[in-house]
């Protein structure tokens, strides 16, 4: 029978031990397989006294427990949520503040042209209020202002509001041509306390005392005092490089004070309309009305007066001037009327929401700090002892019948609870703050 044939034979494959069956573990420490030493220095080993301390106190892992980060975070919210509370109860407070900063950056503007320049308070009124107008025009229609041009209630208010301030930023403008900047500065602080007067006519709730008057009175004393008029003025010695407005003479200087003093009741009654409008009108549906209604006044005065000709900036600094003109104008105009018309959200209003307009009126002061600085500064000037005491009378006055308003209404609270302004408020013209307090309020 025969054999089955024979399979090839295959070469054999060397078999490859394991290292870790068939061959010792190394013992070279330098060998990069070789295992960590049994016994290692890793907690008792005191001569490595920074390692040892570093592995003693492990620091806790990256994940822990979600309470524990939030806990940690708590008081950052609360921090965060107070400072919002603040902010929304004396919003109207610093609004106005920024709009004296950018009013008196606004005066200073207005003397240099007019008395380096030679421009008309008419010319400078129209080439500011233009610019403003155009843009409050722009900017309503980006954001979509509701009602750009008022509604029927307050459409009378808004055209008081523009004239009574043309009469007032006139006052201004054509007295500090011959005052220095501070001492026209503070005539303007008349205007609240005749604000406070006549809101005490026409807003319920609001009164003014007899010690009030009084007060009123005696600011006028400090007005005779800066307009000084028997102290002699020749404002002789001058040329057109070093003339400041401590050069005017007594005729001159006389006849500014009672031009601004009659800027104080456009003023009041710019301030007073505002305090009656309330938050019936978006602000800048106010500012819009004031620089379009100043604008047409000053074309048509320049059209007729013939010593006030229709005349463009010829220097690139009198268009630089009158540029920086019409942009803190804007603000200024802008914050001021934010401010003043300002209503903190119930949620935050508290006991003291019938004192946020006075406080916010308080704040009207602060640019006589401003002024101040700009006539050091830029006109190296000081006032003089009499302007001093006159100055010191009418600050005096405006701050106490400012507190003494203040205390009224907060004895008195709920007779101004409901707001100022004739009609209901139909919550229109809020921007957020009473849900950003709502918010602030539950953290």
């Amino acid at each position: 029978m025969p054999h089955p044939p024979s399979l090839p034979e295959t070469p054999s494959v060397p078999q490859i031990a394991h290292p870790s069956r068939s061959q010792p573990l190394t013992t070279d420490a330098d060998h990069p397989d070789a295992p960590l030493p049994i016994e290692q220095p890793y907690r008792d080993d005191t001569s490595q006294p920074p390692y040892d301390q570093l592995v003693r106190y492990e620091p806790r892992p990256i994940d822990e427990d979600e309470d524990v980060a939030a806990e940690a975070a708590r008081p950052r919210t609360a921090w965060r949520a107070k400072l919002r509370v603040f902010w929304l109860q004396n919003k109207g407070m610093f609004l106005v503040l920024m709009a004296q900063m950018f009013g008196a950056s606004m005066n200073v503007m207005t003397q240099l042209l007019e008395i380096h320049s030679s421009m008309h308070p008419f010319q400078v009124l129209f080439a500011r209020m233009s610019i403003t107008a155009v843009a409050c025009y722009l900017y309503m229609w980006y954001a979509k202002v509701p009602a750009p041009f008022g509604t029927r209630p307050v459409l009378k208010l808004l055209l008081l509001r523009a004239v009574s301030g043309f009469l007032g930023v006139y006052g201004l403008y054509y007295s500090v041509q011959y005052l220095p900047l501070s001492e026209a500065t503070v005539i303007t602080f008349l205007a609240p306390i005749l604000t406070c007067y006549a809101c005490s006519l026409l807003i319920p709730g609001e009164t003014f005392s007899r010690r009030q008057q009084l007060a009123a009175i005696v600011s006028l004393i400090g007005v005779v005092l800066i307009a000084r008029p028997f102290s002699k003025r020749d404002g002789a010695g001058t040329t057109a490089d070093d003339e400041s407005p401590d050069d005017a003479d007594t005729y001159h200087h006389v006849l500014a004070t009672i031009v601004a003093s009659v800027g104080v009741l456009g003023g009041a009654g710019a301030y007073t309309s505002i305090r009656m409008i309330g938050r019936r009108a978006h602000p800048l549906v106010s500012v819009t009305y004031f620089s379009s209604v100043t604008t047409v006044i000053s074309v048509v005065a320049m059209a007729v007066l013939p010593g006030v000709p229709f005349r463009l900036p010829s220097t690139v600094t009198e268009w630089s001037l009158l540029t920086g003109l019409g942009v803190c104008g804007f603000l200024l105009q802008f914050l001021l009327t934010a401010g003043l018309s300002y209503v903190p959200p119930a949620c935050v209003r508290g006991s003291r929401s019938s004192s946020q307009g006075s406080k916010a009126t308080n704040m009207v002061f602060t640019q006589m700090l401003f002024a101040l600085f700009y006539d050091k500064v830029v006109w190296g000037s000081t006032l003089a002892p009499v302007s001093w005491a006159g100055s010191v009378l009418i600050l005096a006055c405006a701050v106490y019948v400012a507190v003494a308003q203040e205390e009224h209404q907060a004895e008195h609270p709920a007779k101004t609870e409901e707001g100022d302004g004739d009609g209901e408020d139909d919550g229109r013209f809020k921007d957020g703050d009473d849900e950003e307090a709502e918010v602030a309020a539950r953290e």
